[in-house]
């Protein structure tokens, strides 16, 4: 795969006005250059409100709820909430499956799921966040992290969750609500408020890494039973995403899926040692590098997390925070064996 940098600057002509009588000629170039401008803003302003969708942005000082999806198979879909979240993790579980962890920011998801059980490195991203953790279940290195952390967890709560199905041997169809989420929270009393600087800053300008090389198809295979790819639409200036080359689509709505910002973070993982199920370790504290990907275009970064609670931090080549543009934000926690294109 080569990535190439592609770069074109083309300047009109203007010619020169004739003066006649002594006045003033008529600016008809700067008219028209004023009425490309308005049209240049004109569709601006109509890519940013379809990315504004379903989005709000974050509130400081308020904590988020990050809930585990499940991925795997076919009777998962589609999945709920995954529209409404500001930001959505992906990361590789056991038998090179993935898993969702979207975070929600004072959104109201009607169904949210198939909620499954915690893996431990999921619990790196949302406690960076602060953020209050929804699953049914735990695997045991996750189930020791939520005691050791002091995480707050709804685990399996009944009257949170609900059965989507009759079967009782399908463990993929348990929804919740993030009203059943938080009536939960406040008959226990849980904290809602959290003193953690956010993680990610949005920009007040679009972002459009003018220095970048084109994105406008990214494949990312995880394993050979998992992929996520997404395309851009130039119109609505968002990436459309898609499950193994399927439309990626969201069980209320009955749209497909789509992100404004894309982060590849390049981790290492490999499987447990003595773990019968073949569960995972993700090198998520460190260093590593990645790409950021938004407006049709890609950049290289960098990220950095010092400690399991810490929050990462992604940098550009010359060393900023990269700012996110306004909509949602998918995190492809990817592997550094995965197999990556972006053309």
């Amino acid at each position: 795969m080569f990535l190439i940098f592609l770069s074109a600057c083309d300047r009109d002509e203007i010619p020169n006005s004739e003066i006649i009588n002594d006045e003033t000629p008529t600016p008809l170039v700067v008219e028209k250059n004023l009425d490309k401008e308005l049209e240049e803003e004109e569709e601006e302003q109509e890519e940013m409100d379809f990315a504004l969708k379903n989005f709000k942005i974050p509130s400081k000082g308020t904590r988020p709820y990050a809930v585990m999806i499940d991925n795997a198979g076919p009777r998962v879909l589609p999945q709920g909430g995954l529209n409404l979240a500001q930001i959505v993790y992906e990361i590789i579980v056991e038998g090179g499956e993935t898993r969702f962890m979207p975070v929600f920011w004072d959104q109201e998801p009607s169904m949210i799921g198939p909620v499954r059980s915690s893996r431990h490195y999921f619990l790196d991203y949302s406690m960076e966040h602060d953020a209050i953790y929804a699953h049914i279940g735990w695997s045991p290195m996750a189930q020791s992290d939520i005691s050791k952390f002091g995480i707050n967890n709804i685990n399996g709560v009944w009257g949170v969750y609900w059965d989507i199905t009759d079967d009782p041997y399908n463990w993929q169809d348990s929804y919740t609500s993030m009203e059943k989420l938080k009536s939960y929270v406040e008959n226990v009393g849980v904290r809602t408020t959290t003193e953690k600087e956010p993680v990610f800053s949005y920009s007040d300008q679009p972002v459009l890494l003018e220095k970048g090389q084109k994105a406008e198809k990214i494949s990312l295979k995880y394993s050979w039973v998992m992929s996520a790819s997404y395309k851009y639409d130039k119109e609505k200036g968002v990436y459309f995403r898609f499950r193994k080359d399927e439309p990626h689509m969201e069980r209320v709505s009955e749209e497909q899926i789509f992100a404004k910002n894309i982060i590849i973070q390049l981790v290492r993982n490999y499987s447990i040692q003595g773990d019968s199920a073949g569960r995972q370790e993700v090198d998520t504290v460190g260093s590593g590098s990645g790409y950021y990907i938004t407006n049709g275009k890609c950049i290289e970064i960098t990220w950095s997390k010092p400690g399991r609670t810490d929050k990462t931090q992604y940098f550009d080549k010359d060393g900023n925070n990269i700012s996110l543009n306004l909509g949602q934000t998918w995190i492809q926690i990817f592997p550094t064996n995965g197999s990556l294109e972006i053309e």
